[in-house]
């Protein structure tokens, strides 16, 4: 990890602190900047990003009651910040071979797949952050509402319903992508 100079205070405590903190989570801070970007250059700036800030704050991490919610929740931020800035540029999410290696999908399958990852992503960048934060720690962390809680700094009921209606405003977000349910379909 890149860190300038002007942050080094106490060479001996930082480098505790990234031992006890960081070392540990940095596999599991990329694996999840990865489920959110599906690209490794993204992922990687994504997760340095996540570090500098983890860095930058480490105090309020020491002293956080989970702290390794609160670094996975920076991690989320990060990539949720990458794939913004990736929105904005209208540079393509690419996703890996081994996501759309089904027995030969044309090229307009994957397009179709590019595109609506491209779609999803956007909802949940238009989520306010503690709601993405919220559905993406639920969903693909699959962590419990209580580490939810602790990473938002809110109650075990105000991190349900950050999940709840996040994941209701991107139903309605993504509304236009389910199969509509008309005569009495199911």
């Amino acid at each position: 990890m890149c860190v300038a100079q002007n942050d080094v205070a106490h060479p001996g405590e930082d480098e505790a602190f990234y031992e006890e903190y960081l070392a540990p989570l940095e596999t599991r801070m990329l694996r999840t900047v990865w489920r959110v970007v599906h690209d490794e250059e993204m992922a990687r700036d994504a997760l340095q990003d996540a570090l500098v800030v983890v860095w930058r704050r480490r105090e309020r991490v020491r002293s956080h009651p989970n702290p390794e919610a609160l670094i996975l929740r920076i991690a989320i931020h990060a990539a949720l910040d990458a794939v913004r800035k990736a929105l904005r540029r209208r540079a393509p999410v690419e996703l890996p071979a081994a996501l759309t290696a089904s027995p030969s999908p044309g090229p307009t399958a994957a397009l179709d797949s590019r595109e609506l990852r491209e779609q999803v992503l956007a909802a949940v960048g238009r989520l306010p952050a503690k709601q993405a934060t919220a559905v993406l720690m639920r969903v693909l962390e699959e962590r419990p509402y209580r580490a939810i809680a602790e990473a938002l700094e809110c109650g075990e009921v105000t991190a349900r319903i950050h999940v709840m209606r996040g994941r209701a405003r991107l139903g309605r977000l993504l509304a236009h992508l389910a199969p509509s349910r008309r005569g009495g379909e199911k």
